[in-house]
């Protein structure tokens, strides 16, 4: 008798489950599928967030874009989310951050990239738009609005979740393509002409979808009109499977593009551009170390060489600030631009170590 009382709790379990999936399967097609497939892998806080279907990125643009998080947001509830009553609250912190270019030993090309914040979970999300190129990027997801008390490991939670491609911080595409943002202590981008505007990581969701190259690139970064999240002020470090890498920076509102000098070419939190330091330049510390290393090095790195670079500049708990919020390295990104993929290691933790493909 008892068996088969499990046996009715076992299959009345599996119909609820199956009743959910099919509910959120007619209510938001694929996009539900990639709803209920979040998966977390238990042993480093990483979520993984397969996306299953279109995320409407060129209707939004053909739109006239978003400005801000809260018209992203509005949109996302709009189309996405099939105007369910969700509030959405987008939160963009500051960030530190440190991002580098390196060459192999054997001719490959590498992208590292520090995310320094608070503490706070992550997601990789693999995206395969049909009029795009396939990527691999990481998400804070204190972005969406999550915390380590408030995760979208229960399904309840994860309808926010939807709205992951549109904040990537950095990320690769199928094409070698990589990106990484970095926060300045100065004025807002704020650009205002006639082009299509697109906050920081919508313009990096743009970079991951439609460039192949660093030229392509820069190309569609001046076809936008850029305004900063959160009244930030950022700059892009791009990188691409040939070898070239820019830092793309905007100074009154103007984009400027940074060249390497002698191979070498790194970007924290600061202007690399030649502009008075009427800002609060900060990074200095983890640019020169990253300098000292690949100058040695004739900017030459294995991955493992690339990862240790990494561990060498990271932030491991800032001094509390007025609010009280202390930084520290979220995690570590190194990029294989010739054969697309992400090496991530989480929190410092170098156990934590995995592998992402856009393409797998």
């Amino acid at each position: 008798m008892k068996r088969k009382k499990r046996r009715i709790a076992v299959l009345a379990v599996c119909c609820v489950l199956a009743a959910v999936l099919c509910a959120a399967a007619a209510l938001f097609g694929r996009l539900g599928l990639t709803l209920v497939s979040i998966d977390c892998d238990e042993t480093n806080g990483i979520y993984v967030i397969d996306y299953k279907e279109d995320y409407k990125l060129q209707q939004l643009l053909d739109e006239g874009g978003v400005k801000t998080q809260d018209e992203l947001a509005k949109y996302l509830i709009r189309i996405l989310l099939k105007g369910l009553p969700v509030n959405i609250d987008y939160d963009v912190p500051s960030l530190a951050c440190s991002t580098f270019v390196a060459e192999t030993p054997d001719g490959g090309r590498l992208f590292g990239r520090n995310l320094d914040n608070q503490e706070t979970d992550l997601a990789v999300v693999k995206t395969a738009p049909k009029d795009g190129y396939r990527s691999v990027s990481v998400v804070n997801l204190s972005f969406l609005g999550y915390s380590r008390d408030h995760t979208p490991k229960k399904l309840k939670n994860r309808v926010v979740a939807m709205g992951a491609p549109y904040f990537p911080l950095d990320g690769v595409n199928e094409k070698g393509l990589a990106v990484g943002v970095l926060q300045l202590q100065a004025e807002a981008t704020d650009q205002n002409t006639e082009k299509v505007d697109v906050d920081t990581t919508l313009a990096i969701r743009v970079l991951l979808d439609k460039a192949a190259d660093v030229e392509e690139a820069v190309a569609l970064l001046r076809q936008y009109d850029m305004h900063a999240s959160a009244g930030g002020c950022y700059h892009f470090q791009i990188a691409d499977a040939a070898g070239r890498s820019v830092v793309v920076e905007y100074i009154g509102n103007e984009m400027t593009v940074v060249e390497p000098q002698n191979g070498f070419l790194a970007a924290t939190n600061f202007y690399l551009s030649d502009v008075p330091f009427d800002y609060e330049p900060q990074g200095m510390d983890r640019y020169d170390g990253m300098k000292d290393t690949l100058t040695e090095h004739g900017c030459v790195l294995t991955p493992e060489e690339a990862m240790a670079l990494l561990q060498k500049v990271a932030l491991t708990g800032t001094a509390p600030d007025a609010q009280g919020r202390s930084y520290s390295t979220q995690w570590s990104s190194v990029y294989d631009l010739t054969d697309p993929a992400l090496t991530l290691c989480p929190d410092r933790n170098r156990e934590a170590i995995c592998r992402f493909s856009p393409t797998e």
